[in-house]
């Protein structure tokens, strides 16, 4: 069973549901990312995961309004995953954050028309 799939079955999407539904959760979770990229650590990872931080940012405070549910659910159960210390592959072991890096790029893969109307929405110029 590859990561994605573990991930879909190990109830991480209803994890997100109590933050993505709960404005105060939500905005936690956002501060939480927010230290997360401010520590030292995998640049790659922290790269792919700043467009997920300023798009939850986003909702959060408003500003992006015309977000689908789905691709926030998505999005937030990732973050809660790559946050969590312990997760499939603990990050203190030297593989550890491979599986973070694969759910991130998961979400953004699946997430991908949502997050190119976030940009566009946003001026953000697109990468492809």
């Amino acid at each position: 069973m590859d990561f994605v799939t573990r991930f879909l079955q190990s109830g991480w999407i209803q994890k997100a549901a109590k933050y993505a539904y709960n404005p105060r959760r939500l905005k936690a979770l956002v501060l939480q990312l927010g230290i997360y990229l401010s520590k030292k650590g995998s640049t790659r990872l922290k790269e792919q995961t700043k467009l997920l931080y300023n798009y939850l940012k986003d909702v959060v405070t408003g500003k992006y309004k015309d977000y689908h549910t789905n691709s926030l659910l998505f999005m937030a159960a990732a973050v809660i995953y790559l946050i969590t210390p312990v997760d499939f592959i603990p990050d203190m072991l030297p593989l550890g954050l491979m599986d973070d890096m694969m759910i991130i790029t998961w979400a953004l893969n699946v997430s991908a028309d949502e997050l190119k109307r976030y940009k566009k929405a946003n001026g953000i110029q697109s990468d492809k």
